[in-house]
C-alpha cells in the first residue's frame, strides 16, 4: 500500500484527499446526530427546552381560557343580581304604594268590601306581572 501512494499522481493525492474530507464530514455529521439524540434527555439540550416551553404554552393558553370563562360567568352572575335588585325594588315600591293607598282609603277600618277586594287583587296581579316566579295559584279557601 505504501508502494501504491509513491505511484499517484497529483490528481490522484487530489482526489485521495477529498475523499478523505468528505470521509471526515460524514463521521463528524453521524457523531453528532447520535451524540444529539445522546443527550436529548438532559434538562439543558434543545428538545427539553422545546418541550418546556410547549407545555407552557399550552397551559397558558388552558389558565387563559379558563379565566376567560371565569370573567363570563362573573358578568352573567352580576346581570341576574342587578335584575333581582330591579325586581325587588319595583316590589318593595310596588308594596308601600299599596299599603299607603290601603292606610288611606276611607273604608280602611271597615269590613272587606267588593272595592278594597279588588284593589288588593290589583296589588297582588301587578306584583305578579314583576315577579310572575314568586306568583303561585292561590289555593282554595277551607269551608
Amino acid at each position: 500500500m505504501l508502494k501504491m501512494l509513491r505511484t499517484l499522481s497529483p490528481l490522484g493525492w487530489l482526489l485521495m484527499l477529498v475523499g478523505g474530507l468528505i470521509a471526515v464530514v460524514v463521521a463528524i455529521a453521524v457523531v453528532s446526530s447520535v451524540w444529539n439524540g445522546l443527550w436529548a434527555w438532559w434538562p439543558g439540550s434543545a428538545e427539553s427546552k422545546l418541550e418546556r416551553a410547549q407545555t407552557e404554552l399550552a397551559t397558558t393558553k388552558s389558565d387563559a381560557s379558563a379565566r376567560g370563562l371565569e370573567s363570563q360567568g362573573n358578568a352573567e352572575q352580576v346581570a341576574r343580581t342587578e335584575a333581582y335588585g330591579d325586581i325587588r325594588i319595583r316590589v318593595a315600591a310596588e308594596t308601600a304604594q299599596a299599603l299607603h293607598q290601603a292606610q288611606e282609603a276611607p273604608d280602611a277600618n271597615d269590613p272587606l268590601s267588593a272595592e278594597r277586594a279588588d284593589r288588593l287583587r290589583d296589588h297582588d296581579r301587578r306584583l305578579c306581572d314583576i315577579a310572575p316566579g314568586t306568583c303561585q295559584a292561590a289555593a282554595p279557601d277551607d269551608p
